[in-house]
């Protein structure tokens, strides 16, 4: 699997690779993605071990 992550610089910060919640079976699927939405080139494909799906908030309210 591969994540699609953006690759962000603070000054005077070290840079950081932020998740843009995307994953794809492949790096191949990743970086047809990026070049179909013409990303720029701090967009990167980036192999992930596993996906922690997020909980949405009014899911814990009805219960």
């Amino acid at each position: 699997m591969f994540g699609l992550f953006l690759l962000v610089c603070y000054t005077y910060q070290p840079c950081d690779y932020v998740p843009q919640g995307w994953v794809y079976p492949d790096r191949s699927n990743c970086l047809a993605d990026i070049h179909q939405q013409q990303l720029p080139p701090q967009y990167e494909c980036l192999p992930v071990d596993s996906v922690i799906p997020a909980t949405r908030q009014d899911q814990g309210e009805s219960e």
